[in-house]
């Protein structure tokens, strides 16, 4: 039996009609708060670093520095719409759910999902960009294929979050009859293909730079730390991975399975956005090298004219015997 707006009547257990006293009632709710806001901070950071790298080079921000801060905007919209659900009880069982919330607490963790996917989206095709700009030829074209089709995948991943109920309302509407639904096995298979999909082009695009930067005039330890910097997308790939075992928890009845894969996908958009300002932040250590010089020479004194001029292009030195890779690396 249902009150006439649908939802079931007021009963023994906070609003549900049965006697839930005896149950478990943990509150994972602050210890998942604590760990979102952690990652979140931790990417803040790393992308603040990264800003602070191109104004100290005088560099001017271009398309990945937006994408970058507008995937940083979303994860924190996600991260706030986490927190607020957890004070209407997630975190919590969902019998210490009072039926009356459970409209807004769908509504808001679908849109939080919604800016999640945003945020890796951008992140990914932050850093591909990034990658763009050190290289030439055939891999130019390897890297648009890789941001056109991780765009389109995880583009109507997110579509799907509002798609997918008809009218659209059932969505956050659990005790509405009319409409329709795609099944939950549809809705997590598409989630785990792009898990799969864009960890496979995270670690695709952290190797892609090797041949090219093995290949540039710049000595061992230089080209030891660019290797590392531009490799950080590794991670990204496996935090990609290890969420998708916590993808079942969409097709869950007790909301309290779901915390893992909110603290994984925030992970997983963190970790993104802080290996795509590692390899900026490389100019920052130069920047201290070059006022506290060690006594060792670099190839050609191009790195040393480099961080006095400022700007690649007003170096001669630095200009001779580079290729478009060189000076697409001096120019993030």
């Amino acid at each position: 039996m249902s009150t006439p707006n649908g939802m079931p009547p007021p009963g023994e257990w906070n609003g549900w009609p049965f006697d839930f006293s005896g149950f478990p009632h943990d509150d994972y709710g602050p210890a998942m708060n604590h760990g979102i806001w952690m990652l979140t901070g931790l990417a803040a950071g790393f992308l603040g670093l990264r800003l602070y790298c191109k104004r100290l080079r005088h560099r001017g921000l271009w398309w990945d520095d937006y994408l970058l801060i507008a995937s940083w905007l979303c994860l924190v919209a996600q991260t706030s719409l986490i927190t607020f659900n957890t004070t209407i009880g997630y975190g919590k069982h969902i019998w210490d759910f009072h039926p009356n919330d459970l409209p807004t607490f769908l509504l808001t963790s679908n849109t939080s999902g919604f800016f999640s996917i945003l945020s890796a989206m951008w992140s990914k095709t932050s850093f591909a960009l990034t990658v763009f700009r050190i290289s030439d030829g055939k891999i130019k074209k390897l890297i648009w294929f890789i941001i056109i089709s991780l765009n389109a995948a995880m583009g109507f991943n997110a579509a799907a979050t509002y798609i997918q109920c008809t009218p659209v309302y059932k969505l956050w509407s659990p005790f509405m009859k009319e409409g329709s639904c795609w099944p939950k096995q549809v809705i997590i298979d598409m989630n785990i293909f792009t898990s799969i999909y864009s960890g496979v082009l995270d670690i695709l695009l952290a190797f892609l730079p090797w041949k090219i930067i093995l290949s540039l005039t710049l000595n061992k330890k230089e080209k030891i730390g660019v290797l590392l910097a531009m490799s950080m997308g590794i991670f990204a790939g496996v935090a990609s991975f290890v969420k998708i075992p916590q993808l079942q928890a969409i097709n869950k009845f007790d909301l309290i399975d779901g915390i893992w894969l909110s603290i994984l996908a925030t992970a997983e958009c963190s970790i993104s956005i802080m290996a795509a300002s590692i390899p900026i932040l490389r100019a920052l250590f130069r920047h201290v090298a070059v006022r506290h010089p060690p006594p060792a020479s670099f190839c050609n004194g191009d790195i040393e004219s480099l961080e006095a001029d400022g700007d690649w292009s007003k170096s001669d030195t630095a200009s001779r015997g580079r290729g478009e890779s060189e000076k697409g690396l001096e120019a993030l």
